[in-house]
């Protein structure tokens, strides 16, 4: 027997379908992935990028970020955007990281440092700054961490949320030529140097945070003059103290590569060129990082570069053989807190310009402390170093290794995810297999309600980029809820050999031959819709039923079994099947992170009737039991699961003017069963991922009842529908009001 069908539904709206039926059901599309924001917002890798484009716009109107212009040349501008969209507006860049300095000393009154968090301490006898002289510390201090404040004349540092602890030493004026420190002379500053970072250490390991330490002093002398024996045996104390032995996570050492480039020096003195020098390395201090191993890792060196074109300046030492451990950021024309004598006035506060390696360093120091805030200090600092390296640019000019180094400082790359993101699904090393976050999703079946779609909200996702960093994601972003039948499975059911207001959510099969399972009403059967069946010929009041979708439905395959028993002239009959999903369970599909499903599931259910007053009254109910697994992801137990379905109906004819059919049904729900998941959140500084538990009960708060009408009439050409279904609660879901369809339809056979 053939059918052709046409029909009309409405939705708050129309749509008109003809055919033989509708496609099956496909599998469904993973939900779409998203960038989760501060506010919730779940933004697509697209939207995300041009939210923080216009962020990034915005801050390079800031009056503080023009009169900045390294600044833009560093990316800073992309990375406030990133921070502002992932850690909210409130977020100052910078924000619980702390940036230390040793320097001159700093002027705690400047209005750079209003309202920021201030650690000072005096060594080797340096005083208060005084204003009788320029305050190298109070310079470089702003540009790496000064306020963000309402002054037009005033830019901000980098990280201007961050709090710092500076340390003032004595500093000696620059000599007017160079002359490289001899070895005797730097043996002699050994011990003091050593006592020097051990002071600083100390007050880090009584429980202060000090993950930055910006060093913009040095002495005269490329590193290309010193060997690592006559390092070693010159310096040894500091290399000691500097390697910081035992600390499980090391303070970064960002280093002033130096300002020797075309200085005045003596003939015979090495690198000295016609009278200058040509600076082809750092200078010893920021230096030491390429000979000594063990200072390897958390030691960086900042060379200078200029506004016109970003070139390097011509005072600036270049990177040369400490290349690995080198990176260029802006060092002319930097603006910058002043602090001394103007116009024979001595204490001015104010800003000014300067020049010089000493104020690249401060750019990286920030931008580092920026990074800190930004992946929730999960990094390790080394890790942070390796970073900022791996994601500088070394388009074009910053591709000469010998001047730039790992080129130029970008903060907006080093804030962004590098590669494809990843899920790791297990704890201990980041090596272990991960999946891939593009893939992951979790398309739950109506049976499931909002149950575990809710148990998810306020829960994160840690992803991991191509260097490891973390970007963190909501979880429920990942997860698909089910409304229900479609409109077109509505139509299947509608049309179809028994309407869905008089059918029995048994097997429902006659015959005795091959053929397409048909719309199988809202019980478990619905789970195998589309399959072909096998069915035998009722013997004894006994029908059987073997099918199986095949290719029929690829990655939502099913097969199964139903046995009917219809005891005589009984009014009740029995059903009970089982039902094999190998790639899903109870309609449900795990992607990437949350792994595979199946579920094997038995059945038992009844379906009787009877007549009273003219009317045909009936009801079918059934209850099973499903057996669940998860395979390779975050889904790591699910118990057994109960299920029911039920429907209570009534018709009645009316000769010529045709029949009439009312029903209340439930769907196919989840009545009880839990799952225990362990998601991905953190990783630790030694790389170890830490998932969070969470066990959850998977059956739904709420229930979905459908109250259906359906008019038919037969006719000449065929029979004449009309119906209307009002769902309450569609799929088993709280946030959903109330759901109105009208069908119309005609069906005839031939």
């Amino acid at each position: 027997m053939l059918s052709a069908l046409l029909g009309l539904l409405a939705l708050g709206g129309c749509a008109l379908g003809s055919g033989r039926g509708a496609p099956l059901p496909a599998l469904p599309p993973p939900p779409p992935q998203c960038i989760s924001t501060h506010n919730g917002d779940c933004l697509s890798a697209p939207a995300f990028a041009s939210a923080a484009e216009e962020l990034a716009g915005d801050y390079r109107q800031d009056a503080g970020f023009e009169i900045q212009w390294g600044l833009g040349a560093i990316g800073a501008h992309r990375a406030y955007a990133h921070v502002d969209l992932l850690r909210g507006p409130d977020a100052a860049p910078g924000a619980g990281v702390t940036i230390g300095v040793i320097d001159s000393g700093i002027d705690p009154d400047h209005p750079s440092f209003a309202n920021k968090t201030l650690h000072r301490g005096f060594l080797f006898g340096a005083g208060e700054e005084t204003g009788e002289s320029w305050s190298h510390g109070t310079a470089v201090a702003s540009i790496a961490a000064g306020a963000r404040t309402t002054d037009p004349n005033a830019s901000f540092g980098v990280a201007w949320g961050a709090d710092l602890a500076v340390w003032a030493i004595p500093l000696g004026e620059a000599d007017q030529v160079y002359d490289p420190i001899p070895l005797e002379a730097l043996a002699r500053a050994d011990a003091g140097f050593s006592s020097l970072f051990s002071q600083v250490f100390a007050w880090r390991d009584e429980g202060r945070d000090l993950d930055i330490l910006n060093l913009s002093f040095g002495y005269d002398g490329l590193i290309d003059g010193y060997s690592e024996v006559d390092l070693r045996a010159s310096f040894s104390e500091t290399i000691a103290t500097l390697a910081q032995t035992g600390t499980a996570d090391k303070t970064i050492l960002v280093w002033a590569a130096g300002n020797a480039n075309n200085d005045v020096c003596r003939a015979g003195v090495p690198n000295c060129v016609n009278g200058q020098v040509n600076a082809v390395s750092v200078g010893v201090l920021p230096g030491l990082v390429a000979r000594i191993e063990e200072l390897q890792g958390h030691s960086v060196a900042v060379v200078a570069l200029g506004p016109d074109g970003s070139a390097i300046t011509d005072f600036s030492n270049r990177c040369g053989i400490a290349a690995p451990f080198c990176i260029a950021a802006p060092g002319e024309d930097v603006r910058l807190a002043w602090f001394g004598p103007r116009e024979d006035e001595i204490g001015i506060r104010g800003y000014a310009v300067g020049r010089g390696t000493s104020f690249a360093a401060p750019m990286v120091s920030g931008g580092l402390a920026v990074m800190k805030q930004l992946f929730r200090g999960q990094l390790s600092n080394e890790e942070l170093v390796s970073r900022l390296f791996l994601t500088a640019d070394r388009t074009g000019i910053y591709a000469d290794r010998a001047t730039y180094g790992n080129g130029r400082m970008d903060l907006g790359a080093a804030t962004s995810p590098v590669g494809v993101l990843e899920v790791p699904l297990a704890t201990g090393a980041l090596t272990t297999a991960n999946a891939t976050l593009d893939s992951t999703g979790l398309h739950l079946g109506a049976a499931f309600g909002d149950g575990l779609f809710d148990a998810l909200g306020d829960r994160e996702i840690m992803a991991l980029d191509a260097f490891g960093a973390p970007f963190w994601h909501e979880l429920d972003r990942f997860a698909a809820t089910n409304d229900g039948p479609s409109l077109s499975a509505r139509l299947r059911t509608f049309l179809g050999p028994a309407a869905a207001a008089d059918s029995a959510s048994g097997p429902g099969i006659p015959g005795s031959f091959v053929r397409p399972l048909p719309a199988a009403g809202r019980g478990h059967l619905a789970l195998a819709e589309g399959a072909v069946v096998l069915t035998s010929t009722r013997q004894a009041g006994v029908s059987a039923a073997a099918f199986a979708t095949g290719a029929l439905r690829p990655g939502m395959r099913a097969a199964g079994a139903a046995l009917s028993w219809r005891p005589g002239d009984f009014p009740v009959s029995f059903q009970a099947g089982w039902i094999s999903e190998p790639e899903t369970m109870l309609g449900s599909i795990g992607r990437g992170a949350f792994g595979a499903l199946s579920a094997d599931t038995a059945y038992a259910g009844f379906a009787g009737g009877l007549a009273a007053g003219g009317w045909r009254l009936g009801a079918n109910g059934e209850f099973g039991m499903a057996v669940p697994a998860a395979h390779g992801g975050m889904i790591r137990e699910i118990s057994s699961l109960a299920t029911s379905a039920f429907a209570v109906h009534a018709t009645r004819g009316f000769g010529r003017a045709g029949s009439l059919s009312l029903s209340l049904s439930q769907p196919l729900r989840v009545e009880s069963g839990w799952a225990s998941l362990a998601a991905p959140t953190a990783r630790t500084k030694r790389g170890e991922v830490l998932l969070r538990p969470l066990r959850t009960g998977l059956a739904p708060d709420e229930r979905q009842l459908d109250f259906a009408a359906r008019w038919s009439r037969t006719l000449p050409l065929g029979e004449l529908r009309l119906g209307v279904v009002w769902s309450r609660r569609p799929g088993h879901r709280d946030g959903l009001g109330p759901d109105l369809a009208l069908l119309s339809g005609w069906r005839w056979v031939f």
